[in-house]
């Protein structure tokens, strides 16, 4: 390993800093993933796998071998770096070579306690004083593995090797997945499109037609000598534009552009889409509570049913 490797992590050793992990690229990730790297220096072996789900908030479970664990926290430091969301597990597997190639020593004063107490029951209950090897096996866990810096240094930076490995694996999956995510979205931004575009038609003819409508049923009820023509043309127009939808069509409009230049600019945006999906959501009900005209309501109902599928979708963009 090159020098600079092990100063690096004699400084991670004592809790200062961390490796960074691999520059992702500059495109839509998912927060789905799967990434597995296999290590070795001499004896030393080490299987990493990286597994994720979705998640609001970054949730980091490690399985590690028992000679990893006073490692933990600069293994969730290394991942800390690579993700601000999801449900992520680490798991480091640790051959039988590799876990019993080390030397032991003994805990002798807190076996020969251990022992001491027992033999004092014994004599207490007045019981035969009969302790054999196969007693002492279950304190096979004061046995500890004697290692120095240099070693555990060692150890360290090979995990931290491993994990850089299996963070490119499992961002190259990410990346996959992500892409096909991005395709989806930006076929149904297209679905959300076209059907603003007929909502629009269709309410500007439905307006036109509700005015004069209005107009030839208040002529027809009420004499012309008791109509104010300027005020009736004015309240009417008030009426008829509380059925309007040209605001919301406008803004939703400009909702999609927000969408996809979020798209454009890929990395970690999936926040930034929930959000924007939430508005869009909020212009479609207005639509909706608008529309009179059957054709309206059934591009409103199409395009809620696109947003709910983008929302699904939007979840899993990390």
């Amino acid at each position: 390993l090159q020098e600079w490797e092990y100063i690096a992590a004699q400084y991670t050793l004592k809790g200062l800093s961390t490796f960074p992990c691999p520059e992702r690229k500059f495109m839509l990730v998912s927060l789905t993933g799967f990434g597995r790297a296999e290590v070795n220096e001499g004896t030393i072996q080490y299987s990493i796998e990286i597994r994720s789900v979705n998640g609001r908030f970054l949730e980091i479970n490690t399985r590690l071998p028992r000679s990893l664990m006073q490692f933990e926290n600069e293994v969730r430091n290394v991942v800390r770096t690579e993700l601000d969301r999801g449900k992520v597990l680490i798991q480091i597997l640790e051959p039988r070579e590799t876990r019993y190639q080390e030397g032991f020593s003994f805990d002798k004063e807190m076996v020969s306690r251990v022992l001491a107490s027992i033999r004092e029951a014994a004599d207490h209950l007045a019981l035969e004083d009969d302790i054999k090897l196969s007693d002492i096996l279950p304190l096979l866990e004061n046995f500890k593995p004697e290692e120095t810096e240099e070693e555990a240094i060692r150890r360290l930076v090979l995990i931290q090797k491993g994990l850089r490995e299996a963070l490119k694996e499992f961002d190259k999956m990410r990346m996959a997945e992500g892409s096909n995510l991005e395709k989806d979205l930006r076929k149904r931004l297209a679905i959300l499109e076209e059907n603003l575009s007929e909502i629009k038609i269709h309410a500007e003819e439905n307006r036109k037609g509700q005015l004069d409508k209005m107009l030839t049923r208040i002529e027809k009820y009420t004499p012309a000598d008791k109509v104010d023509k300027g005020r009736l043309e004015q309240e009417v127009a008030l009426l008829v534009d509380r059925i309007d939808i040209t605001e919301e069509i406008v803004r939703m409009r400009s909702h999609i552009e927000l969408f996809e230049k979020a798209l454009d600019h890929g990395d970690q945006v999936g926040k930034r889409l929930n959000f924007i999906l939430q508005e869009m959501n909020r212009e479609t009900n207005t639509m909706g509570s608008k529309a009179n005209t059957s054709e309206v309501s059934s591009r409103v109902v199409r395009i809620k049913e696109e947003l709910e599928k983008m929302r699904e979708q939007v979840q899993n963009i990390a």
